[in-house]
């Protein structure tokens, strides 16, 4: 059966299909799934985290936006989220927004 729509680009592909389309072996992330290089659609965890702290974000709540990344939203919307489950917002936590 034939897909009437394309894949989504939002989410990685699994490491199989990978290697099966590129025909490398694929790397085992079983062991760690979430480790220094964890790729969102926003880009890798580690430039995130990074952004989030040069915008004043707590160690608290960058982890709670990790945990929303982790779940598949959207960084604007995790940021979001955390803001008002904390019912704090960073200073400069609108600059990256733009």
């Amino acid at each position: 059966m034939a897909r009437s729509r394309p894949l989504s680009n939002r989410f990685l592909p699994e490491p199989q299909a990978v290697a099966r389309r590129s025909g490398k072996p694929s790397r085992d992330l079983s062991r760690n799934p979430w480790g220094p290089r964890e790729m969102f659609a926003e880009g890798q965890w580690q430039s995130i985290r990074v952004a989030l702290e040069r915008q004043g974000w707590s160690a608290q709540q960058i982890e709670r936006v990790h945990d929303q990344l982790r779940q598949g939203w959207p960084l604007t919307v995790a940021r979001h989220n955390v803001a008002a489950l904390t019912r704090q917002c960073p200073v400069h936590g609108r600059l990256g927004e733009a």
